[in-house]
């Protein structure tokens, strides 16, 4: 067992000979072309890779390191190798950064390992590669694990910090892609740098002055973050960049996300881990190898001479450092990535970092989010606007601390606005918490510095007027009325309106008096004048009524309304004011209002 027997064998969580997938994306590639390379001519399938290189003319100096490495008879020889060869220029620019005057200067084991990072032990054809990590036949690490070439396919094709400038040289034992630097095994920092996603990252350590710690010998296992999952941290910190994180600091928190050994995602186990930092982080292993119970680990094993690399979606923050506002958790846990993602597009993360505020949250997971995107045909939140997802966002947050054990059934205000007012939740306690009658919250109470977060299904619409009568119950009746009528899409529209909502039992009522069974025995023609009777244009509060009459959607009839003794709407009471739709607002009322 390696590190305080926390590292152990898992090999049903991870496969080793998985190829690591950075990022996804086949692409087909005949050739790469650089005018200042000579091509190689096609060549007859009976020639080696090394008789291929030696007539193609420009492979001199690689051809002289393979014999002085011992490797030529190998190269001519085995079978089922894809070869990335530098061309004389790489060599000579090699050479001279290293301030060698020719391979008279290097020794033959330093060449042999250079020159196996250039073989990969499988044929890989262009339109085979994939951005990502590929082993190479090299096995110069602390545990003989075979080294990664990092390949990146976006534009163009990259191995490491090279262009592949011409693809697919077929020789009988293989295949050659030409490239114009020739690699050098790469140290952990080495890893960081030749990836785009850690930008980020690299900054980090170089302003924390660790490059040349995380360059010596180790052994090391980095935990190393994503642009993403920086980007995520500072929104949530409220920062800008680096710059505003003190080197102390950031070394602090670089260290934790370092192990002091070599360990594989084969070698991993659940348990607690010791970072360099000296302090501890949790590992926990299901289908999935999470830190901290919410840190996911998405691409394992980019191995390197003095260690090996893990990518995670969110930074480690140590204990002694870490706030526990809303917004840190939400950074903290790989569920809520697209919420952070609408967050920062919203600029809503100051709103929930703000350790003075007091919130309730009710947040949506990656599935909720990834359901709705679906719904609405979007492939991404870049399909929505800012200012759609912004009120999307406030809906689904309560301007107080409101426990699971302090929410009772009815409505409640958010901060989304519609003419100023709160847009009202409806929540139901009876059987669980729901949120609008479909939205279940699947895990409350995650306790905040500035409120509470609670977990839910869906992500919640800010709902029309008629959505406020199809998600509660008690208006069952009224929304079958206002469907058979042909009104919902009116009603839905962008309004304002103002409903006086009659319940379920005010139907009844009507029915009893009318000798009918319900609104099956009435037709559209006749709901039509009496739902319209029920609606007045603009979104007017029970704070803005005023007595006399008012004139109704049902343009030859208006109501009558009293105040003298609560509200009074004709001979109806209203029991529930000012429940605030995106479109409108609803008053709800004990009797059915017929024209006359």
């Amino acid at each position: 067992m390696k590190t305080k027997n926390i590292f152990e064998k898992m090999k049903s969580v991870f496969n080793l000979t998985t190829v690591l997938l950075l990022t996804v994306g086949l692409f087909t590639l005949s050739s790469c072309n650089d005018d200042d390379d000579e091509p190689m001519p096609e060549q007859p399938m009976e020639k080696s890779i090394v008789d291929v290189a030696a007539e193609a003319g420009s492979f001199s100096v690689l051809l002289q390191a393979a014999q002085k490495a011992g490797l030529a008879e190998f190269l001519s020889t085995e079978q089922n190798i894809t070869v990335f060869a530098p061309t004389d220029a790489a060599f000579a620019a090699l050479l001279t950064d290293l301030g060698a005057s020719s391979l008279d200067d290097l020794d033959a084991a330093t060449l042999a390992s250079v020159l196996t990072y250039h073989v990969v032990g499988d044929l890989a054809y262009s339109n085979n590669l994939e951005s990502g990590a590929v082993p190479t036949l090299n096995t110069g690490s602390p545990d003989n694990t075979a080294l990664s070439l990092l390949v990146k396919v976006d534009n163009g094709v990259m191995i490491n910090n090279a262009n592949v400038t011409t693809a697919d040289v077929m020789a009988s034992n293989g295949v050659i892609h030409i490239i114009d630097k020739v690699l050098l095994p790469p140290s952990v920092v080495d890893i960081a740098t030749y990836s785009d996603d850690f930008s980020s990252l690299v900054s980090a350590v170089v302003k924390a002055d660790l490059v040349e710690t995380l360059s010596s010998e180790g052994p090391f296992t980095v935990f190393a973050p994503t642009n993403d999952a920086f980007a995520a941290l500072f929104a949530a910190l409220q920062i800008t960049s680096l710059d505003e994180v003190g080197n102390e600091d950031l070394a602090s928190i670089l260290t934790y996300h370092v192990v002091g050994d070599n360990v594989l995602s084969t070698e991993l186990s659940a348990g607690e881990v010791e970072a360099v930092s000296g302090q501890k982080f949790n590992v926990t292993i299901d289908n999935e190898v999470m830190l901290n119970g919410t840190i996911k680990v998405i691409a394992t094993d980019i191995q390197g001479t003095n260690g090996v690399v893990h990518v995670i979606d969110a930074v480690l923050v140590p204990e002694m450092q870490k706030s526990n506002t809303i917004a840190d958790i939400a950074v903290a846990n790989s569920e809520f990535s697209i919420l952070v993602e609408a967050l920062m597009k919203a600029d809503l993360v100051g709103a929930v970092a703000d350790d003075e505020a007091e919130l309730t949250v009710f947040a949506p997971t990656n599935d909720a989010f990834a359901a709705l995107l679906s719904d609405l045909g979007a492939s991404s939140l870049d399909d929505i606007p800012v200012e759609t997802l912004t009120d999307i966002l406030l809906y689904h947050v309560i301007g107080s601390k409101a426990m699971s054990t302090d929410l009772s059934s009815g409505y409640f205000p958010t901060l989304s606005t519609f003419s100023g007012n709160n847009v009202s939740m409806y929540i139901t306690v009876d059987n669980g918490v729901y949120i609008n009658k479909n939205t279940m919250v699947t895990a409350p109470d995650i306790a905040a510095d500035n409120g509470v977060i609670h977990v839910v299904d869906k992500v919640i619409l800010p709902p029309s007027v008629v959505n406020i009568a199809i998600d509660n119950d008690n208006f069952s009746t009224l929304v079958s009325a206002v469907v058979k009528a042909g009104l919902v899409d009116a009603l839905s529209g962008a309004g304002p309106f103002t409903v006086f909502a009659p319940t379920n039992d005010a139907f009844a009522d009507l029915f009893a008096a009318l000798e009918i069974s319900g609104i099956e025995d009435l037709t559209a023609e006749q709901l039509t004048p009496i739902l319209t009777y029920h609606v007045l244009q603009g979104n007017v509060l029970s704070t803005d009524l005023s007595a006399g009459t008012v004139g109704t959607l049902n343009a030859e009839k208006s109501i009558s309304i009293d105040l003298s003794s609560g509200v009074k709407i004709n001979d109806s009471n209203v029991i529930a004011a000012d429940i605030q739709a995106a479109n409108g607002v609803v008053h709800v009322i004990d009797k059915v209002l017929i024209p006359e």
